[in-house]
């Protein structure tokens, strides 16, 4: 059908048959046939014979053609749209708790963003329970926690084995906690629980503001290894709460999708750094 229309807008243009065949590199005859197939189609007259080659438009070619030409511009515009793969961007959402957004993704978001240039990327920051309602609910791709919880209806695999030890002032007086649903608060509260520690509680919802107290010496607690800095005191602890595992999320519904394919990217690149 397509080739039909662009033989009748050729026709209609050169009022020749043989004319409208050289401007398509196509025989005459076959330009006769299409158009005798196109009005056969549509039980309709578009062209009468004016000689052996010259043709007049009928009334109902007159009509035809302007609208023909939309459908011939449409179409161009819409393959040369198609083949602009600047037009087929995706957002892709990554849920992550704190620990892994700051220490862990800006290291891969490179290979992420060079791996996938049709995909833009934000990265929220929320704590693990979070995290988890944001994936389940589909507000989020994929999702990174850091706390052993539930995640009922999605995949879930380790990605990570994250080292914790014990920061700050050991003399301390107090005892820094992150907010509730925290993962690191899960951890510390295990810790308090298991040796019976009972300081007064600091809680805070940033953990920039808790490392900043630790390296002020204000308080001790239990973080990432890979948050310390130099400035800050540790010391490890005992083996049982001497680690986490790390998590990755994602839905069924993805599978099988440009998300599945970032899943894996994610998960490569993290275990390299385990490595």
């Amino acid at each position: 059908m397509f080739e039909w229309i662009k033989t009748f807008i050729a026709v209609y243009e050169t009022k020749n048959f043989s004319a409208a065949a050289k401007q398509l590199y196509i025989s005459q005859p076959t330009v006769s046939l299409q158009i005798k197939k196109l009005e056969q189609h549509f039980s309709i007259k578009l062209f009468y014979r004016n000689g052996k080659q010259s043709v007049i438009p009928t009334k109902e070619a007159d009509f035809l053609y302007p609208k023909m030409l939309s459908i011939i511009e449409s179409l161009t515009t819409s393959f040369a749209q198609a083949a602009e793969k600047e037009n087929f961007k995706e957002d892709c959402i990554i849920a992550s708790s704190n620990t892994v957004a700051i220490y862990l993704l800006p290291d891969i978001m490179e290979s992420l963003v060079t791996a996938f240039p049709l995909i833009n990327f934000s990265i929220q920051l929320m704590n693990s329970n979070e995290v988890v309602d944001m994936v389940q609910n589909n507000h989020a791709h994929i999702g990174l926690i850091e706390k052993p919880i539930e995640t009922k209806n999605l995949h879930k695999e380790i990605v990570y084995e994250d080292q914790l030890v014990l920061a700050g002032d050991a003399a301390s007086k107090f005892w820094l906690l992150r907010e509730k649903n925290s993962g690191l608060r899960f951890f510390n509260e295990l810790y308090l629980n298991e040796h019976s520690i009972n300081l007064p509680i600091i809680e805070l919802n940033n953990n920039e503001v808790l490392l900043q107290l630790l390296k002020n010496n204000i308080g001790q607690s239990i973080v990432s290894r890979l948050s310390i800095s130099d400035e800050i005191p540790w010391q490890p602890i005992d083996q049982s709460f001497a680690s986490r595992k790390i998590f990755i999320v994602q839905t069924d519904h993805h599978a099988n999708t440009s998300f599945s394919e970032v899943y894996n990217r994610i998960v490569e690149k993290i275990r390299e750094r385990q490595t």
